[in-house]
Order: C-alpha cells, then sequence, then structure tokens
C-alpha cells in the first residue's frame, strides 16, 4: 500500500520495502559467509554492483503511472502547487549519472581486486568513479525546487550551515584529514585522493543542509526525506571507510559494504519520486495560483525557527569545545592541537554573528507580528460593526415585518367588525324604516314585533361595541382589578344564564352559601337549546378576582365553545385546586378553571399566536364563523391583571376540541389551611 502525503505526493512504500529487502538479503550473506574468501570478494563485489544496478534503474522513467502519479487524475494538482522549471527536469538525470559513476568505480575496483589481483588497491582509477558521483548530486540537490525565504532567514540557514561544516571539518582535520597528510600515501596522487574523500564527505553533508533548508515543502517532503536517508547512510559509511582505510583494518567482505549500495538504492527511489512530481506538472492544466500579498511589500514571512534547528548548531559547537579540552588535558596529538584551537575560534565567531541575526530576526518577526495582531484588531472591531449593523437591520425588519402582519390583521378586523356591525345595524335600521313608513297601517302586534326585533339587534351590537372598548382599554391603560372573594359555582351559573336560556335535568340551582372549604366535586348536567353543559365544580371554590373581569373571561370562553362545538355536543366546564405549594412552597394556592369544547381544535403551529391580537385562524376568515379576534387577547390581559396566567392545549384533530384552563389566586386564609 502506498503511503501518501498530506499535501498528496506519495512515499513509494513498496519500492522502499523492496531496498531494504536487498539490503538485508546482502547483509545476512556477509554474516554467514559461506563462500570461501577468495569467492567471497568477488560476490561481495558483484552483488555491490547489482544492487547499485537496481538503484539506477529506479532513476529511469519507467513504469510510471500514466498521470503521472498513482491515485492523483491527470490535470487534479493540490492547490497551492506550482509548475516545473527546465532546471529542475535535470534532477533525476544528475542523480542518475552519479549512480553510475560509482557503479563504474564499483566495476573498476571488482576487476582490479578480482580479476588482476593487484595487492594496492589505492590510489586507483576506481577512486575516480568513486569520487565522481559527489558533484553529479550536489548539483542535483542545487537544482531541486524551493521557495523564497527573507533574506535573514537564507543568512541564518547559512550561518548554521557553515557552523555545522566547521565543526566537521574540524573533527574530520583532527581524526582523518590530519592524520592522512601527515602520514598518508608514499605517493601525492595517494594523499590527494586519500584527502578527497573526507572533503566529498563534507560536501555530502553540505548537501544534507541544503536538503533541510528546502524540508519545509510538505509537497516534497517524501523526495527530500529520501535522499537525506540515502546521504546519511553514504556519509557515515564513508567516514568508517576512511577511519579503517587510515589504519589498515578495511578489507571487503565486511558488514560495511552494504552501506553503499543500500545508500545509492535510496537516492533512485528519491529520483524516481522526483520523476513522479515533474510527470504529474507536465500533465497538469490547473492554473498557477495567484500569488499572496504580504504585509508591505518586499516582506516575506518565514517558517518558525524550531527549537531541534536552533540547537543541532550549539551542539556542533559544544562538541568541538569539548574535543579541544581533550586534546589540551588528555594527552592528545599536540601537531594538530593548533588546527582544533582555530576550529573553536572561528565556530565563536560565528556564533556571535548567527546570535546577532537570530535576535535581528526574532525583533522583525515581532513587529510582523504587532502589523498582523492590529490588523486583525482593525478587522475584527469592522466584522464586529457590520455584524451590529446586520442586527439593526434584522431588527428593524422584523419590526417591519411585525408592523406589515399587524396592519393586516387590523385591515381583517375591521372587515370582519364591519360584517358583525352590518348584520344588526341592517335589522335595526329595516324594522325602524318599516315602523316609520307603515305605523298607520300595522297592527300593535306587528309593531311591537319589529319593536322586538330591533332591539335584539341593538343587543346585538351592544357586545361587539363593548369588545372593542374593552381592547382599546387593556391596550393602552394599566387595568386595576377590583378584588374580591368569588364563589366559583355561582360565577359560572351566572355567566351561563346570560346565554340562551337553560334547562337543569336534576333538580334547581342552589344559591345558598356554600362552605368555603371544598369536600367534593360536583358534577352538574345543564341543558341549552343548542349544547349541553357540564359542570364539574369543586363545592365551595373560592377565587380571589374582580367579578366584572372573571364574568367577561368566562362570557368569552363559553362564547367560542358554542360556536365551534358541533349541535348537540356537551361543552364541560371544570373549576379544581390547583396547588402548587407541593413542588414550590413559595408558589401561592390557585383555582384553575377549564373549559373545553368538541370542535375542529387548533393546529398546532398557531397556538403560540392565538392570545395576540387581531388574531383569527386561516381557515376562520373564509369560513361561516366570524369574529373579532380580540375575545383572547382580553381575556388574557385581564387574567394576568388578576394574578393568573391562561394558557390553551389541543391536539388540532377534529372532534378532540380544545381546552382552555386559566389560573386565579385564592384567598390567604386558605392558602394558609
Amino acid at each position: 500500500m502506498e503511503v501518501v502525503n498530506q499535501r498528496g505526493m506519495e512515499f513509494p512504500g513498496k519500492d522502499f520495502a523492496l531496498v531494504l529487502l536487498l539490503s538485508g538479503l546482502f547483509a545476512a550473506y556477509l554474516l554467514f559467509k559461506p563462500e570461501m574468501p577468495l569467492a567471497m570478494t568477488l560476490v561481495d563485489n558483484l552483488t555491490q554492483g547489482l544492487l547499485e544496478g537496481v538503484g539506477l534503474l529506479l532513476t529511469l522513467p519507467l513504469w510510471l503511472p500514466g498521470d503521472g502519479r498513482k491515485g492523483l487524475p491527470a490535470g487534479s494538482l493540490p492547490p497551492g502547487t506550482a509548475g516545473t522549471s527546465p532546471v529542475q527536469r535535470w534532477v533525476p538525470l544528475l542523480l542518475s549519472l552519479g549512480i553510475l559513476s560509482y557503479i563504474i568505480g564499483q566495476g573498476i575496483w571488482t576487476y582490479n581486486e578480482n580479476i588482476l589481483h593487484l595487492p594496492m588497491l589505492f590510489p586507483s582509477l576506481a577512486d575516480i568513479g568513486f569520487l565522481g558521483s559527489y558533484p553529479f548530486v550536489l548539483l542535483a540537490i542545487l537544482f531541486l525546487p524551493h521557495r523564497p525565504l527573507p533574506i535573514q532567514t537564507r543568512l541564518r540557514v547559512f550561518l548554521d550551515g557553515l557552523l555545522i561544516m566547521v565543526g566537521v571539518v574540524t573533527f574530520s582535520w583532527y581524526f582523518v584529514l590530519g592524520p592522512t597528510i601527515l602520514h598518508g600515501a608514499d605517493t601525492a596522487a595517494g594523499q590527494i585522493i586519500g584527502t578527497a574523500y573526507p572533503l566529498a564527505a563534507l560536501v555530502l553533508i553540505f548537501c544534507l543542509l541544503l536538503l533541510a533548508a528546502r524540508s519545509h515543502d510538505r509537497e516534497m517532503q517524501p523526495m527530500v526525506l529520501l535522499l537525506s536517508l540515502a546521504l546519511i547512510i553514504i556519509v557515515i559509511t564513508n567516514s568508517v571507510y576512511d577511519y579503517l582505510e587510515l589504519h589498515n583494518m578495511y578489507a571487503t567482505g565486511g558488514l560495511l559494504d552494504v552501506g553503499w549500495p543500500l545508500g545509492y538504492m535510496l537516492i533512485g527511489l528519491g529520483a524516481r519520486a522526483m520523476q513522479e512530481y515533474l510527470a504529474s506538472r507536465r500533465l497538469s492544466t490547473a492554473p498557477a495560483p495567484a500569488p499572496v500579498p504580504s504585509l508591505e511589500k518586499g516582506e516575506i514571512i518565514g517558517r518558525p525557527v524550531l527549537l531541534r534547528g536552533a540547537l543541532i548548531p550549539l551542539l556542533f559547537v559544544s562538541a568541538v569545545f569539548l574535543l579541544l579540552v581533550w586534546t589540551k588535558y588528555a594527552g592528545a596529538n599536540t601537531g594538530l592541537e593548533a588546527q582544533v584551537s582555530l576550529g573553536v575560534t572561528i565556530l565563536l565567531g560565528l556564533m556571535v554573528v548567527r546570535q546577532v541575526l537570530v535576535i535581528q530576526e526574532t525583533i522583525n518577526r515581532n513587529r510582523l507580528l504587532y502589523k498582523t495582531q492590529e490588523d486583525l484588531q482593525a478587522r475584527n472591531e469592522a466584522l464586529h460593526q457590520a455584524y451590529e449593523e446586520l442586527e439593526e437591520q434584522a431588527r428593524i425588519e422584523v419590526a417591519f415585518e411585525e408592523q406589515r402582519r399587524l396592519n393586516e390583521m387590523k385591515d381583517q378586523f375591521v372587515l370582519n367588525v364591519s360584517h358583525e356591525l352590518r348584520t344588526p345595524l341592517t335589522q335595526v335600521y329595516g324594522y325602524l324604516e318599516l315602523l316609520e313608513t307603515y305605523h298607520n297601517t300595522l297592527t300593535s302586534d306587528k309593531q311591537v314585533e319589529y319593536i322586538r326585533k330591533a332591539t335584539r339587534g341593538c343587543e346585538a351590537l351592544m357586545p361587539l361595541i363593548d369588545t372593542i372598548l374593552d381592547a382599546a382599554r387593556t391596550g393602552s391603560h394599566t387595568i386595576y382589578p377590583q378584588v374580591q372573594e368569588l364563589l366559583v359555582a355561582d360565577l359560572v351559573h351566572e355567566v351561563l344564564e346570560q346565554f340562551e336560556p337553560l334547562q337543569r335535568q336534576d333538580h334547581p340551582v342552589s344559591r345558598r352559601r356554600v362552605p368555603r372549604r371544598p369536600s367534593k366535586i360536583t358534577f352538574e348536567p345543564l341543558q341549552r337549546q343548542d349544547h349541553p353543559v357540564s359542570l364539574e365544580i369543586t363545592e365551595g371554590l373560592v377565587v380571589q378576582a374582580d367579578r366584572q373581569f372573571l364574568c367577561q373571561v368566562l362570557r368569552n370562553l363559553l362564547q367560542n365553545a358554542f360556536k365551534y362545538t358541533p349541535l348537540h355536543t356537551t361543552v364541560r366546564v371544570v373549576a379544581t385546586r390547583y396547588d402548587p405549594f407541593t413542588q414550590h412552597p413559595d408558589s401561592v394556592s390557585q383555582v384553575c378553571i377549564c373549559v373545553q369544547d368538541t370542535g375542529p381544535g387548533i393546529p398546532p403551529e398557531d397556538i403560540p399566536l392565538l392570545f395576540g391580537k387581531f388574531v383569527r385562524l386561516k381557515r376562520d376568515l373564509a369560513g361561516p364563523i366570524r369574529g373579532t379576534g380580540l375575545g383572547l387577547y382580553i381575556s388574557k390581559q385581564l387574567v394576568e391583571a388578576m394574578g393568573g396566567s391562561i394558557w390553551v392545549e389541543s391536539s388540532g384533530i377534529a372532534g378532540q376540541g380544545s381546552r382552555f384552563y386559566f389560573t386565579l389566586p385564592t384567598p390567604a386564609s386558605d392558602h394558609a389551611r
């Protein structure tokens, strides 16, 4: 399975596993040494060449996917990536030439050791092939794509690399370069080539520093990781080889021989990753992204300095300083002590310059951060102001919509009231006009009948006018109820008698005062002309309320119940003690009165608007049932003025009706009992 980088570039997991497998088999062979020494060296040299040839094959553009990248369709690059330049296309070729040069050197080494059986293998023409691979690798790394960095960051990176270089040169001079020059080969060529190997290791270290400077590009990280790992392995292998060769301890057939083919196979994997990187951009049709503007002209915000990156130069300085202490006080080679002291002096000077640049870079970053913070603060203030403007606009829109809805309801109210007033007015006007026109010809009985019908029209007008006046009074003035103790049963009977005549089915209503302390619930069926009424009122139930207000609330609720309940269907009036004192000790004991009908019910979505001014259900606007839309509004204002609350429960299903509840406080004496 291929491991995919978060920016889209793939890490060649299968190929990397194959390289490790081949290197492991080669290491096992060298560890067990199944052949004779002469055959062992031949197999060792040939295997090294073959494995390095595998690395060369990996650099060739063979077996690449059709779109240049596995799992990525052609023309779909990740955002923020750019195309390639002609110079960058030379990177895989340069890496392949570096591997090829090392293979040539390996071939010459094998020919000299196993065919010619030369007693001296160093120096030889093979060293030219070995050393010739390093310039190609250096050029390839120099041509890798990179992003621009601020000048101060570039100087800091350069000084970090220079510190590491000086530290490595100091160590290499003391342990490898100095002894090689002082006690190296007899010939000048031997001394030059012997010195060239440690210097080549320094070149590879410089390549590692260049790769570290480019590692911030996440898309290049798989390739940078492979090349870095390869160069680290080659540097370690060369360093061990130089030390063994200096002390005449190196011999073909050891585990050290695994390092070179492993390193160059990893270079081949890096070149293959670069091939896919280039192929994906040649096939891409995505336009280049627009440049991101900087805070100021010429200013570029670089990567933040990581702790490990800042400590690496300090570790090299500390290591060289410890080397100097060891050379002075441990009886080390005094012939190389001066060079170590010079290296320490150079490192200290570079360290001072580096710290000055780090401080300046920190100051610049703080300045840019301060500017960014000011810009963010200004943007936040602008966003806050815009948000407040949007909130104000939203409030205006809500108020406008509410006003528009209220105007529509007022218009509908005017239409309803006009219709409600026109019918009785027409009746009154019509009969009075008949009396005025035909009073000489009408009999006395007919005149009394017309006067009675005109009087009924006037009686029909009075509730409408009272409702309008009550709505105006409750909406514009504070209501002050005249509170007194009232028997609920008496008030309910009094209100019911204001409607059409009632007929008792069992016994007449008793008008005597019943005890205040409630004992049981009395079920009392009453028969109206159109609707039976069922009273379920606790005996002696007393409330503290305004008599006129309570009668008006009951009258409004009963009128609605009679209006919406089908003919000859029962309307229930229930009154019981509602005592929240058991759950909330600070609450006042109350009486709950419920008026229940069996009409069409109220849709749940209309219940929150039901107690508003001028509110009528949509189904009633075009239906035969008329109304002003003020009865429930007035009832709510009156109940709340008396210290109670009102609500409705309805499922909206026809036949189940609605239940209107309202509560009123009981006298203090009842609450104490």
